[in-house]
C-alpha cells in the first residue's frame, strides 16, 4: 500500500509497504477499497481480487526474466543475481527459459539492494527437476547455501512469528528446506506452479463450508504435491477420519513435512463437496491466520 514511511520506492519516487498479513490486507482493503474484496458462497469466505474493470495491465513474470537479460551489463547486482541463479537451474536441469519467472518486489518495480530473489517455475515436470536436483545437489552448487546462524533465526521469525513453543522444530525444517536460501548473497525462495492442464479440476467443481478452527494430530501418508503453490499432505487422523488433506496456499507451508511423518497443526477446517460426483471429504487449510502451523512430532 502507498504509505510515506514505506521502505519500498518506486521509480516514480512513490513509497510503498508490503502487507503480508491475510488479514491485515483484509482490514486495509475494508477501509480503502472495499471494491476489491467479495465473498464467494461456493468457496464460504470473503476473497481478495481486482475487478476485471480496474486492471490497468498484467505483469508476466516470464517476460520479466526475459526484459532483464536483455538489459545485459546494464543490470543491477540484484537482477544479476536473479539471472545467475536461473542459469544455474538450467544448465543443472536442462529445463527452458519459457518455464521460469521472475515475481516478487522485482517483478512490480519496487526492489531494493535488500530485495530477495523470488522466482516461479511453471509446469509439474520442470518443478520435479528443479526440485530433484536442489535435493540431490544443493550442497556442491556453487554460490548456494541454506540458511543458518543468525540469519536463520531471523527468517525463523520472519516465517512463523515467535512461536516459541514450536521454535526449535520449526527452526530445524526451515534449515533443510531447499526451494529456499542464499545464492550469491541473496535471499532467494521458488515456488512451483502447475500448469492449468495439470490441475485436474475446475474452480466450479468444489462447494465449501467453513468448519471453524481446528489443531489436530495426524499421520502424513502422502507427500507428492508439497513442493507446488497451492501444497498437500494427504493424511489419516483417528480423531476425524473423514480428514483426507492439509493444503495450504502460503508457501511457507511447503516443504514442511514428509510421508510417514507425524504431525500436529492448526487451520481452518472446511467440509468440501465435489460437485462432480457427490463426494465429501474434510480438509484443513493452513495460512490463512498468523497463528497456523504445520509441525511433525
Amino acid at each position: 500500500m502507498p504509505t510515506q514511511d514505506g521502505n519500498r520506492v518506486s521509480s516514480g519516487g512513490v513509497r510503498y509497504r508490503k502487507i503480508t498479513s491475510l488479514k491485515e490486507r483484509e482490514n486495509y482493503l475494508q477501509r480503502e477499497h472495499s471494491e476489491y474484496l467479495w465473498f464467494d458462497e461456493t468457496r464460504g469466505r470473503l476473497l481478495q481480487g481486482v475487478p476485471l474493470n480496474r486492471i490497468a495491465f498484467a505483469l508476466d513474470p516470464v517476460d520479466c526474466l526475459r526484459q532483464f537479460r536483455d538489459m545485459g551489463r546494464h543490470s543491477s547486482p540484484l537482477q544479476q543475481a536473479s539471472l545467475d541463479l536461473v542459469q544455474t537451474l538450467i544448465d543443472r536441469t536442462g529445463i527452458e527459459w519459457g518455464t521460469i519467472g521472475l515475481t516478487g518486489s522485482q517483478l512490480v518495480g519496487l526492489a531494493s539492494s535488500e530485495s530477495d530473489i523470488d522466482l516461479v517455475i511453471y509446469g509439474e515436470k520442470p518443478a520435479r527437476k528443479v526440485y530433484s536436483i536442489l535435493k540431490e545437489q544443493f550442497r556442491g552448487i556453487e554460490d548456494l547455501g541454506w540458511y543458518t546462524g543468525e540469519l536463520l533465526d531471523k527468517h525463523t521469525t520472519f516465517r512463523w512469528g515467535e512461536t516459541p513453543r514450536w521454535r526449535d522444530v520449526l527452526r530445524k525444517v526451515e534449515a533443510g528446506k531447499v526451494l529456499q536460501g542464499l545464492f550469491g548473497g541473496c535471499e532467494f525462495f521458488i515456488r512451483m506452479v502447475k500448469s492449468l492442464d495439470e490441475i485436474g479440476y475446475e474452480y466450479e467443481d468444489f462447494r465449501i463450508h467453513n468448519e471453524g478452527t481446528l489443531t489436530i494430530k495426524c499421520h502424513v501418508i502422502d507427500d507428492h504435491e508439497s513442493i507446488f503453490t497451492p501444497c498437500a499432505y494427504e493424511v489419516q487422523c483417528d480423531r476425524f477420519g473423514n480428514l483426507r488433506r492439509l493444503v495450504s496456499y502460503r508457501g511457507r507451508f511447503t516443504e514442511q513435512v514428509s510421508k510417514g511423518m507425524n504431525v500436529e497443526a492448526k487451520g481452518r477446517l472446511e467440509s468440501v463437496t465435489d460437485t462432480r460426483s457427490g463426494e465429501k471429504l474434510s480438509q484443513l487449510v493452513l495460512g490463512e491466520n498468523w497463528e497456523d502451523y504445520l509441525v511433525p512430532l
